[in-house]
């Protein structure tokens, strides 16, 4: 067993782009979702009409403001992005449209919901929760979904892909003929990527919390030992996948049925909000 274990890794260690893709390309994922869900400096842009004044002193202190003399080209100016935005006042009520939700109208209307509260301020009103805090970003939010699913669908991938080019270089059926023993040469296979993917885990958690500042509730080495356990088990998967595909294509054809339905099930989706008890089948997915 330790001779096959040498061998992956010697054989790894050769091949750059499968170690980069171990190693390093969920880092580079991980930091490009970071810019695109982190926290931005983007202001919202809103258009006003027949608004106190009081309200559009503070409006401009938060973002970017365009007075309209009339609502008549609203939806032109929503649908042309010239405003994120628009508020206006008729009659005693103040209306709000948005050409849809997104992260820009949610900056726009969080603006407004700000400045309306320091116009009527209604007494102190703190949110407080158990994990994390209410100042988070979406990043920080679903960090722990992108954490799990880019480890395990790059191992899956490498585990898969190689355990068919193992099988169709005819390498194992060299191998069986020795006197080595069945479950040598499984437990050779699982400990030899597991070893390579158990260190991309490492790497991934520790990126996350000291590089990307993740937010961390708990044990560090308890996260560690999940991210360590799930890497063995995206390799022990792709095994199993590697069983049904004849070529490393068909291993890429299984993506969509082992792999993409399990981000649904990760907590992106509170389980208990999935109806007819489907939110169960997360126990039968490792992400």
């Amino acid at each position: 067993m330790k001779a096959f274990i040498i061998r992956i890794l010697q054989q790894i260690r050769n091949d750059k782009r499968t170690l980069a893709l171990l190693l390093f390309a969920p880092l580079l994922v991980m930091t490009l979702v970071y810019f695109l869900l982190g926290n931005s400096d983007y202001k919202g842009k809103i258009g006003i009409y027949n608004i106190p004044a009081p309200l559009t002193s503070i409006l401009k202190k938060k973002t970017t403001i365009t007075e309209l003399t009339d609502t008549n080209k609203i939806d032109k100016m929503l649908k042309k992005d010239s405003v994120d935005a628009v508020l206006w006042m008729e009659g005693t009520n103040l209306r709000l449209r948005i050409l849809e939700s997104n992260s820009k109208t949610a900056i726009a209307v969080k603006a407004i919901q700000e400045s309306l509260s320091e116009l009527m301020p209604m007494g102190s009103f703190k949110i407080e929760m158990l994990y994390g805090s209410p100042d988070d970003n979406m990043f920080d939010s679903l960090a722990f979904v992108f954490l799990g699913f880019l480890s395990f669908f790059f191992t899956f991938i490498v585990a898969g892909m190689a355990l068919v080019r193992e099988r169709f270089s005819q390498t194992l059926e060299r191998v069986f003929t020795t006197p080595v023993r069945r479950y040598q040469i499984v437990g050779g296979y699982m400990l030899g990527y597991g070893i390579l993917t158990a260190v991309q885990g490492l790497l991934i958690i520790l990126f996350a919390i000291y590089v990307l500042e993740v937010p961390l509730a708990g044990s560090l080495w308890l996260c560690i030992l999940v991210m360590v356990l799930l890497a063995f088990t995206a390799v022990a998967t792709g095994a199993l996948v590697s069983i049904f595909a004849n070529s490393e294509f068909q291993v890429v054809q299984f993506i969509p049925i082992v792999v993409i339905p399990q981000v649904f099930f990760t907590g992106l989706i509170p389980l208990e909000t999935i109806p007819y008890g489907l939110g169960k089948l997360c126990y039968l997915m490792p992400v």
